[in-house]
Parts: C-alpha cells; structure tokens; sequence
C-alpha cells in the first residue's frame, strides 16, 4: 500500500526476504520515463516476459529480487 502522505513512517515493505511486488507505473515514475515510448516498449517487453516466467501477480505488480551490500546503513 502506498501512503503518500504519511511522512512519519517511511518503510520498504517485503514479501519475501528476496522479493518485493512493485506496479510498473511506479517504475515509470521513478525512472521519469512517461513520455519515453521506446523505453515504455522496453518495459512493456519485460513485463510481458515476467508475466511468462509467472513473476507478475492478480494485482498486475512485478517480482523484483532484492539486493543487499554491506553499507554503513547508507543507502
């Protein structure tokens, strides 16, 4: 769940201890790539592979792997 305007508890939350769910809209904001049509083809093509290799779920959001690196808890 989204909560924009809660600004007192910022939180990642996961899944897995391996996944999270993302919408691919949010992948588009974040990357500022709207109005991109090549890159929202590249998207589209991976989305659709996701949803082949069963990555995607019933509310259309995308498996994405979670990474973790040793850091001073900068991220």
């Amino acid at each position: 769940m989204c909560e924009q305007e809660d600004f007192t508890a910022f939180k990642v939350v996961l899944v897995t201890s391996t996944h999270a769910w993302v919408k691919p809209d949010t992948l588009t904001n974040l990357a500022g790539r709207a109005e991109d049509d090549a890159w929202q083809d590249k998207l589209a093509a991976m989305i659709a592979y996701a949803e082949r290799q069963g990555w995607t779920d019933e509310q259309g959001r995308v498996r994405a792997h979670v990474e973790t690196t040793a850091s001073d808890g900068v991220a």
